[in-house]
């Protein structure tokens, strides 16, 4: 017992300080006198949604961008995991539905086993090559674009992980008791697969959200996210604004996890 002890001491020590350092930092007005009565003050929070337009202005942008790019790698990991276990089940043509199914799963999976550095430097690239054809380069689009190409796997993974564990007879009998396609998939099929869809937007909104990487590389000028605008306050000196804009990261994505969690809940209930 004394062991669980001490692993919980560790675990707390390890996730408490880093937030803790975060959180007063966020509050302290001069670094320099540290954690002392009087160097308190709640400006930084309240500039971010008063006089900072660039901080409300990120969050607004991390939203959009999380909520968009989650739903299009939804729906693009869900058609593909219907596609792949479809073709799996069809009698007709299996060898080179099997050939087909592994190059459609593995380019789903390609942007899990690749640097996320690589893959946004090749998005830009290609969509800068082809810009006169198509303007997306440096457009909010763009950032949707590799947003939704670098979560997919999240959405193959977690859905597919959902369609295992519907069993092949049942489906097998929808369709003999006269279902079409189209009936089974709306009526018993995306029911089931729908706490797997679920799961796997929430994760990627979560992570969309304070995205670093392909924001800094890819955001067009003057575009701000909360990750991009916590690094530029850092950089300008700015350090408890940009934890405030931190802990304000945290409580959205937890709140916004808990509440998704609790009114979809009875809707999950009701599909399973």
């Amino acid at each position: 017992m004394s062991g669980w002890i001490y692993i919980g001491l560790i675990l707390l020590l390890a996730i408490g300080i880093p937030y803790f350092s975060i959180l007063t930092t966020s509050v302290i007005k001069l670094r320099g006198y540290g954690l002392q009565a009087g160097n308190f003050t709640w400006q930084h929070y309240r500039e971010l949604f008063t006089a900072n337009t660039k901080g409300r202005q990120a969050l607004l942008n991390s939203v959009g961008l999380a909520l968009s790019s989650a739903t299009l790698a939804s729906i693009l990991g869900t058609a593909t995991v219907l596609r792949l276990h479809h073709r799996q089940t069809a009698a007709a043509g299996r060898r080179r539905g099997l050939k087909s199914d592994r190059l459609l799963e593995a380019t789903a999976l390609l942007p899990e086993m690749l640097p996320s550095i690589v893959l946004v430097i090749g998005i830009m690239l290609f969509w800068n090559r082809i810009y006169r054809l198509i303007p997306l380069y440096n457009t909010l689009g763009i950032m949707v674009l590799a947003y939704t190409v670098l979560f997919l796997p999240y959405s193959v993974q977690y859905v597919s992980s959902a369609y295992s564990q519907l069993s092949p007879s049942l489906l097998a009998a929808a369709s003999v008791a006269g279902g079409r396609p189209a009936y089974v998939l709306r009526r018993i099929t995306l029911p089931l697969l729908f706490k797997g869809i679920l799961s796997g937007w929430i994760m990627i909104f979560i992570i969309a959200f304070r995205e670093l990487v392909t924001a800094s590389l890819i955001a067009p000028p003057d575009t701000l996210v909360v990750s991009t605008y916590i690094l530029r306050e850092f950089e300008q000196g700015s350090v408890s604004s940009g934890m405030a804009m931190a802990v304000l990261c945290v409580l959205f994505t937890t709140g916004s996890l808990l509440l998704l969690t609790r009114l979809l809940k009875p809707a999950v209930r009701r599909q399973t």
